[in-house]
């Protein structure tokens, strides 16, 4: 009879062949990261205030880059800009380093960027893991991954928000029979990273959201991203704790 340390071996092998075939599935059907695809360019500074700007960093992969929209003001990073501006009296300095197909693992390009950042540290809003998902990633690993960003940035002085995986299982180009199994992998991602964020000292943010599953109208036309409702919908989630950690000038 296998001992309980061999069983947990082998557990954690059926996830990880479990999570391959998944996502050889997924790139089979189309369902690919989208590495080099264009989108709106948000960077800069927004509100018409006086005083000392804010900075504001997004970072993470396509969602919080904004693959799928065609306008800057569609942007999740533009509407976050205006609503922190509005709540703080202050302009906010937008700086977006999300890039389309970034893991978590991969992010530390990004976070080397951020902490070159020539502006006073602000806000750090970090989404990523849908491409951990697909690309089969150890969900543990990418958890671990995200509290070492995390420790990064609030040892450099910054204010960090993570919005954590959303369902994957509920895009619309994912076929049907996948989308159970990817439901069940975001969901313990989610719960990792949630975990994970607020013992590095970042504020958790679930971005799953039931509406996802039935209105198709949150999704651009590849289907996969957000469009203009989808991150809409994401800040009225953030709303409240983006303008709720926001250092005073």
């Amino acid at each position: 009879m296998p001992r309980p340390r061999t069983l947990r071996r082998l557990t954690r092998a059926g996830r990880r062949i479990a999570a391959d075939l998944i996502a050889r599935a997924l790139v089979s059907n189309g369902f690919r990261p989208h590495r080099h695809t264009a989108f709106p360019h948000a960077d800069g500074t927004y509100g018409d205030h006086d005083g000392p700007p804010l900075s504001l960093l997004l970072l993470g992969d396509s969602i919080a880059a904004s693959l799928g929209t065609s306008a800057v003001q569609e942007t999740l990073g533009a509407q976050c800009a205006t609503t922190l501006s509005r709540a703080t009296g202050r302009p906010v300095h937008l700086r977006v380093l999300a890039r389309p197909g970034t893991t978590t693992g991969f992010m530390k390009h990004q976070l080397r960027r951020a902490l070159r950042h020539p502006h006073p540290p602000g806000v750090a809003l970090i989404i990523v893991g849908g491409n951990d998902i697909v690309a089969g990633t150890p969900l543990r690993r990418a958890a671990k991954d995200l509290a070492r960003h995390v420790t990064r940035l609030r040892h450099a002085g910054w204010h960090v928000l993570v919005g954590t995986c959303w369902d994957v299982g509920d895009v619309p180009a994912v076929r049907r029979r996948l989308r159970t199994a990817l439901s069940r992998r975001s969901r313990r991602l989610e719960h990792l990273q949630t975990t994970a964020a607020r013992r590095a000292g970042a504020v958790a943010v679930p971005l799953r959201d039931p509406r996802h599953g039935t209105q198709p109208e949150l999704f651009a036309a590849d289907r996969i991203h957000p469009s203009a409702h989808g991150n809409a919908l994401h800040l009225q989630a953030l709303a409240a704790a983006l303008t709720g950690t926001t250092p005073t000038p």
